[in-house]
């Protein structure tokens, strides 16, 4: 597929959405060729809006922004490639690992490595005043050293269509904090819901609302599902059973549907003195 960029070889699909397309690609670098994402994008008026995609963001724990052009309407915005999939995939791949294929099969180790890798990049973007908006397992990619990075964060404000709500177009709102749900802005602490939920998913293979939604059920019932489930907390004895108390308190602390009530990320990352260490370590290993 012509992709508008005659250094950019296109290889396959690797998904598609609302957005558009995502491929990957080989992209031709003088004599040497690198394997690339192209992620395809319509908006509604490409030359504005592709001032919102964040250029200048570099962190090891977010996917590096290689550039961005137009093409007949739409933008193509270039990534690193990581090849190790999305955290989505990882989910599945230890459900179908685990007794009867609901979850439990990744050891604490491996939920705090990714847990931690997650802080730090959410970190990275809230100091930048970034918000991600768009937190669940589909945009958290594994890069070669199967370390988490942060994808497109804040591209769902590009291509929201004026008259629709965030809601009505980013698809399933298993993620989406009850402050959106409800009409009212994001702020940082929206981000901190939705990586609650990715946690619970991590311990448990599943998204705790699940078991009481079906995938046409309309949005009002999901938003009453969310709310009855949430308040006064969320049921983490799950994870209780399977990991150390902390992983469940966590999720009770993330998961809150007032957000006034919901813990801040600097409280999250000062809240267990060993996921304190872990992301204080890793602070002085970056590579940049």
């Amino acid at each position: 597929m012509n992709l508008g960029d005659a250094n950019l070889l296109t290889v396959r699909v690797l998904g598609e959405g609302s957005f558009g397309r995502v491929f990957l690609c080989l992209q031709r670098e003088g004599q040497k060729q690198r394997k690339v994402c192209v992620k395809r994008i319509i908006v509604r008026n490409p030359k504005s809006e592709l001032a919102l995609i964040k250029e200048e963001l570099r962190h090891p724990h977010i996917v590096q922004f290689i550039r961005s052009f137009m093409h007949l309407g739409t933008v193509n915005i270039v990534m690193e490639y990581a090849p190790n999939g999305t955290i989505r995939d990882l989910i599945q791949r230890a459900g179908s690992k685990s007794a009867g294929g609901d979850g439990g099969a990744l050891d604490q180790s491996r939920i705090l490595r990714y847990f931690s890798d997650m802080i730090m990049g959410l970190e990275y973007l809230h100091i930048r005043h970034v918000i991600h908006r768009d937190i669940k397992p589909e945009n958290m990619l594994l890069d070669a050293n199967d370390r988490v990075k942060f994808a497109d964060f804040g591209i769902s404000n590009v291509h929201t269509p004026a008259k629709q709500q965030p809601w009505q177009v980013l698809g399933t709102p298993l993620y989406m904090a009850p402050e959106i749900m409800c009409g009212a802005k994001c702020d940082f602490k929206s981000d901190i819901w939705s990586l609650g939920l990715v946690l619970y998913e991590l311990c448990i293979g599943r998204n705790p609302f699940l078991a009481l939604l079906k995938p046409n059920d309309p949005f009002e019932h999901v938003r009453s599902v969310v709310k009855s489930m949430t308040r006064p907390k969320l049921n983490c004895q799950l994870i209780r059973q399977r990991y150390d108390p902390i992983w469940a308190r966590l999720c009770e602390l993330m998961v809150v549907y007032e957000s006034e009530q919901r813990i801040c990320l600097p409280d999250l990352i000062c809240l267990d003195p060993h996921i304190t260490l872990t992301i204080y370590g890793q602070y002085f290993n970056y590579n940049y």
